[in-house]
């Protein structure tokens, strides 16, 4: 635990704001590995994080400097801290 808290403080920084629901913008964006228009399922600095909604799609995305903009309705937002081989997880069964 105190290893991660390391790791979480060399970081550079996440960060998430929504307006109305309708936009949301993410900082501390590592990769995008799944979408569609009903989730984003993603890796930041602090874990994967999933983004469920309707009509959502990727405003801007920017791996370079870590940012991404989701526009559409906003149901959730997950993240999923689960280790590794611990049961499955939210994320698990979305890639199935």
């Amino acid at each position: 635990m105190a290893e991660e808290r390391k790791i979480l403080a060399n970081t550079t920084g996440h960060n998430v704001s929504m307006d109305n629901r309708e936009r949301l913008r993410i900082s501390g964006v590592l990769d995008v590995y799944g979408f569609d228009d009903t989730y984003v399922a993603l890796e930041t600095e602090l874990g994967k994080m999933l983004v469920r909604g309707e009509g959502l799609k990727i405003g801007k995305l920017s791996l370079e400097h870590h940012d991404l903009v989701v526009t559409g309705f906003v149901y959730s937002l997950e993240y999923d801290d689960k280790k590794k081989g611990k049961g499955k997880g939210v994320f698990a069964s979305m890639f199935r």
